[in-house]
């Protein structure tokens, strides 16, 4: 669970650049891609909010400690 929680947080991150990279295109004289700004926008919250939602539905896991540490 924790590397789909990591891989869907990286995914939100890539999504973001590619509203960034559309938006971006408008400093090339080429305008501003729209649609690269709403499928990143759109894409970078679900993964985001699926991982936050994730990580609170199993953040229990995340902080299970077995006690064999040595101090």
């Amino acid at each position: 669970m924790r590397l789909f929680i990591t891989t869907l947080s990286m995914l939100s991150v890539i999504a973001f650049g590619y509203a960034l990279a559309g938006y971006g295109s408008s400093l090339f004289g080429e305008g501003v891609n729209t649609d690269y700004v709403v499928m990143g926008l759109g894409a970078g919250f679900a993964f985001g909010g699926l991982a936050m939602f994730l990580w609170y539905r199993h953040r229990k896991d995340f902080f299970d400690y077995s006690g064999d540490e040595e101090q």
